[in-house]
């Protein structure tokens, strides 16, 4: 009997420490009922999309953990999206192959940059890559193809390591569109194509590298994919972004007329025309990158002096110097609206809604930062009927980015995510 209680202990004792063991070994660094965060995952992440960022944190650890709860958000975001029909949605699949097109050039870029530590060009990087690209041997047996009437398919394009690529092993970086089309384009953009379709193929060669290196998996890595297209899909449907980043539409809500009287009393004196406003602005990559510059103009710093540090392009410099927009000419109608640069209609509209301090806006080139300065309107008041569906478009949007917040919340909740706290303190 003794014996028997003694086997017993030491089974209770055997099976508790290979459960602590195995919580302490475990490659999971979170897991959900949706998906899972592995730790080669996390270090593929974290290394290829949150360079420069979190690096306030005081210890690598902190950073460590700020970068896990920005994935976990992203997480609730793919998973509200999905809820609201994302993966339904006519674009979804183009939308996710460009999304997993800029995976593998992150990932390419960050190998490139560590492994030469310097700029480069296609032709540096083909050859030290080993891969064999003769424009003119390419051209030519893109003509005899054409002119014998044979496969694309099969014409030999180029070698890496030796072996040959063909034109139809480069159809996993294109599109079908462009795959089937490519062919038809006059010489010039046949050769200049080929060139951005080799550096996408050699990229996502390198990508793929990368992640069996450091154990990343690639369908956890294609959910985040879905997470990053399914920011833009709810920043369109919660009316945070514009037309043009993602081709959905503003989710709707019923109103009463009683609602819509009550928003058009409160904001009827900012709605007389704008004759002129004062404002400047500058476009940034991500959100993240235009919250450290807000913080920095809101310290006192000088907007065009800090644009040359954060704009995504040189044409966003110039425009962080504050200058004049003329307000539209009712005379001219709907194509008054229509003809005019998309960032003066994105600031009169600001300037309309009486908005002094707007808040990053999503555009259609990145995170765009506005200040606004100084507002000229007419004198007379507008009614109701002329302005009812921009009174209305404005009720929507208060009402849906004070829900925003909170629904993102909701989604990572029920998810119930459970973290291993041990493996994040240990992760380099």
């Amino acid at each position: 009997m003794m014996r028997s209680a003694l086997r017993h202990r030491r089974f209770l004792f055997l099976v508790s420490a290979i459960a602590l063991f195995g919580s302490a070994c475990s490659k999971l660094v979170y897991e959900h009922h949706e998906g899972r965060l592995s730790r080669g995952t996390f270090n593929f992440l974290k290394e290829t999309f949150y360079q420069g960022q979190f690096e306030e944190e005081e210890t690598p650890q902190k950073r460590n953990q700020a970068i896990v709860n920005d994935l976990s958000d992203l997480d609730a975001l793919g998973s509200l999206a999905t809820r609201k029909g994302l993966k339904q949605d006519g674009y979804y699949a183009e939308y996710m192959f460009r999304q997993e097109r800029s995976r593998h050039g992150k990932a390419a870029i960050t190998h490139w940059q560590k492994k030469y530590k310097e700029k480069f060009n296609w032709q540096m990087l083909f050859s030290a890559e080993k891969l064999s690209y003769d424009e003119k041997k390419f051209l030519k047996a893109f003509n005899e193809a054409k002119q014998g009437g044979n496969k694309f398919e099969d014409v030999l394009v180029a070698e890496f390591e030796g072996a040959p690529v063909y034109y139809r092993n480069l159809r996993p970086v294109m599109t079908f569109s462009d795959y089937t089309q490519f062919p038809g384009h006059n010489e010039t953009a046949l050769l200049s194509g080929m060139r951005e379709v080799l550096k996408s193929w050699l990229e996502k060669k390198i990508h793929d590298r990368v992640i069996k290196i450091m154990n990343a998996d690639e369908a956890e890595l294609k959910r985040f994919d879905h997470d990053r297209v399914a920011n833009l899909y709810l920043k369109v449907r919660y009316g945070k972004a514009g037309k043009g980043i993602y081709p959905g539409s503003m989710d709707k809500i019923k109103l009463t007329p009683m609602e819509v009287y009550d928003h058009f009393h409160r904001m009827q004196n900012a709605m007389a025309d704008v004759h002129w406003v004062k404002a400047a602005f500058t476009v940034v990559a991500d959100e993240n990158r235009g919250e450290e510059l807000i913080a920095k103009l809101e310290k006192g710093g000088n907007f065009a002096q800090l644009a040359p540090q954060y704009a995504s392009a040189p044409k966003f410099v110039a425009t962080a110097t504050p200058h004049i927009i003329r307000g539209y000419d009712r005379r001219r109608g709907l194509d008054e609206r229509e003809n005019r640069d998309y960032y003066d209609r994105l600031i009169l509209d600001m300037a309309s809604r009486d908005v002094s301090k707007p808040d990053p806006y999503l555009g259609k080139d990145g995170i765009v930062i506005v200040r606004i300065f100084d507002v000229s309107r007419a004198l007379e008041k507008v009614q109701l009927s002329e302005v009812s569906w921009k009174v209305e478009n404005d009720l929507r949007t208060k009402l849906l980015n004070a829900v925003f917040d909170e629904d993102v919340k909701d989604s990572r909740k029920k998810l119930k995510i459970v973290y291993n706290e041990r493996l994040i303190k240990a992760l380099p």
